[in-house]
């Protein structure tokens, strides 16, 4: 039995529905919006890095990357948060909204705020000779081992394969959570961890 032409107009969504749908849509763009800016956004803070060292540069550099992360992590929680404050909805879906876009900015604010604390604090060089390498790992010989992990990009990941095998000697600069920001050979007058 073929539904009466009502019936099927009834079914279509109300200009409520039409509303919902085009917050949905602008409330996305903007937490998109915001990601991509965050991802491209300078530093903001001043690098507790010597920045007149090209080397500690190229280690703020990267430390900064991990920071646009956190930012990009916050950026994509935010207007969803706006969107369960403002908008009138179901009950439930406001509360499941709010909650997900809570949680998810709660997380992106504390990544933020400890990795911008990384980046403004003052890295340490470390330099030693390689025990192990294990992807971005690498462990240096000393009483105990010390084992960073680094942060750098592909390129230079790449660039220090030749330095960054076990028995070769490699300087780092260091961020206070085990961080590598930069490998490269160690540098003249710096001491080298001993085993």
């Amino acid at each position: 039995m073929a539904a009466p032409a009502a019936q099927f107009f009834r079914s279509q969504p109300s200009r409520g529905g039409q509303l919902r749908l085009w917050s949905v849509g602008l409330t996305l763009a903007a937490s998109v919006g915001l990601a991509v800016a965050a991802a491209h956004l300078p530093p903001v803070i001043s690098s507790g890095a010597n920045l007149r060292d090209p080397d500690q540069v190229i280690y703020a550099r990267n430390i900064w990357q991990e920071s646009q992360t956190s930012l990009v992590v916050l950026a994509l929680f935010i207007p969803w948060l706006g969107y369960g404050l403002l908008l009138r909805g179901a009950p439930w879906g406001r509360l499941a909204v709010l909650v997900l876009a809570g949680a998810g900015a709660a997380l992106g604010l504390w990544m933020t705020a400890h990795s911008l604390g990384l980046y403004a604090a003052k890295p340490e060089y470390v330099a030693g000779v390689v025990t192990r390498v294990d992807g971005r790992q690498i462990t240096l010989a000393a009483r105990p081992p010390r084992t960073f992990y680094l942060v750098v990009s592909e390129a230079e990941l790449r660039a220090a394969q030749i330095w960054d095998r076990p028995g070769n000697a490699v300087g780092m600069w260091v961020a206070p959570n085990g961080q590598a920001g930069f490998i490269g050979r160690p540098s003249g007058g710096k001491p080298i961890l001993q085993s």
